[in-house]
């Protein structure tokens, strides 16, 4: 993340890295923010649900592992299109 926010900054302002290599870091790290983004959402409300005792763990997995999946496949094929 932090290297994300620096990359993005330094693109920006064209400051601190080449603007080449600022622009190439920041849009090739967008994929692996996203993936550790969804999967810290999906463990966080894996643990809210059991904490309230919501459904069955196994549905509950299989759930949120096909919903994580679902959105991954949604960016990159947003990624794909731009």
């Amino acid at each position: 993340m932090i290297i994300f926010l620096i990359s993005g900054y330094a693109w920006n302002k064209e400051i601190l890295l080449p603007l080449h290599m600022a622009e190439r870091m920041h849009t090739n790290l967008d994929l692996y923010l996203v993936f550790f983004f969804l999967a810290h959402v999906l463990i966080s409300t894996k643990f809210t649900l059991a904490r309230w005792r919501i459904g069955d763990e196994r549905l509950v997995n299989l759930l949120l592992i096909a919903i994580g999946v679902l959105f991954f496949w949604f960016v990159l094929a947003i990624d794909q299109s731009g």
